[in-house]
């Protein structure tokens, strides 16, 4: 692990402020309309698993286009959709056809950054899924990869990209942990050759937990994607094994991803002020697996309800109130 030398990617807080104690998210900061959530799958087959935004599109309050991935297994089953969310409209949803090696338990997807329509999505045993989206197809582009380190019995549902100022993109992806163990963080340098991505050996690993969920099965990680700072979104959920739930879940800011002075990736990722950005307890029945930011601050957090098939939710983060740990939940 890298120890020394390091330099923040921005000068951001890893601790978050509640507005209220842990209440669901879905209830609202006092004074402030929640909004609601918006079906955009139905049945066990229509879940969100990995979500990315659509490169160019225009965002807004409740607008933005989205890719989406499911974690279908068998012939015949959706592995992306591209997802329009408009103001009180309701989401319009459509299959995309797949050209390429078939995946098994897409978990997470996101955009690779500059590239137009261009993503890589995951698999739960971390293979990663070169694609191009366009005309109504994803196409893989060449032959699927493991993520480096990828161990026989590694569980993953998350994998970010993010492109540092100094030009350099930067992988971080994680195992989603259990309640016995915590969730295994790396980072990398990405690389791009005429023969396709290249992830780097982990420059660094880190552990991470969350408080809460703290029951049934934990995934510590459930998905992360990596803000324009440097900032960590991360989304964490618990599964009683059991399609029908009730779920639970949670969205953090973890921490931050930082450079050394060799412009490699550094983690840093803290548990100390760890405080949700939003909960959804189960009684909300709600298991948040993808998370995607905004540019215009916003986020959209999806789930996998498992028979209960999948929702998203516009959410908003309001700047820190002078000396608290940082942003608070709108």
């Amino acid at each position: 692990m890298i120890r020394n030398g390091i330099l923040p990617v921005a000068a951001v807080c890893a601790c978050l402020m509640s507005t209220a104690t842990a209440t669901s998210a879905g209830a609202g900061a006092q004074g402030v309309e929640p909004q609601p959530w918006q079906r955009v799958g139905t049945g066990i087959t229509g879940g969100v698993s990995g979500m990315a935004l659509v490169h160019g599109t225009a965002v807004g309050s409740g607008l933005a286009d989205v890719v989406v991935v499911r974690d279908n297994k068998d012939a015949g089953q959706d592995r992306v959709v591209s997802v329009w969310l408009r103001p009180g409209a309701e989401p319009v949803t459509r299959a995309l056809d797949w050209e390429g090696p078939l995946p098994k338990d897409l978990e997470a997807l996101d955009a690779v950054p500059g590239q137009k329509d261009q993503y890589i999505a995951v698999t739960s045993k971390g293979l990663a899924y070169p694609i191009a989206v366009t005309d109504g197809t994803a196409i893989v582009g060449g032959e699927p990869f493991a993520l480096p380190e990828r161990a026989a019995d590694d569980n993953y549902e998350s994998f970010a990209l993010s492109r540092h100022p100094s030009g350099r993109t930067f992988a971080v992806w994680a195992t989603r942990g259990s309640s016995a163990t915590k969730a295994v963080v790396r980072a990398a340098v990405v690389s791009f050759t005429a023969d396709g991505i290249n992830i780097g050996a982990p420059a660094d690993t880190r552990d991470f937990g969350v408080p809460f969920p703290d029951e049934d099965d934990v995934r510590h990680i459930s998905d992360l994607k990596i803000l324009t700072d440097g900032t960590l979104l991360v989304s964490s959920a618990s599964d009683p094994d059991t399609n029908d739930g009730p779920f639970s879940s949670a969205v953090y800011n973890a921490g931050t991803l930082a450079v050394d002075r060799d412009q490699r990736p550094v983690l840093r990722l803290q548990e100390e002020c760890l405080v949700p950005l939003g909960v959804f307890t189960k009684a909300d029945d709600r298991k948040i697996e993808a998370v995607v930011h905004l540019p215009d601050g916003q986020q959209i957090w999806g789930t996998d309800d498992e028979n209960n098939g999948g929702s998203v939710l516009f959410h908003r983060t309001v700047p820190a109130i002078p000396g608290s740990c940082g942003p608070r939940s709108a």
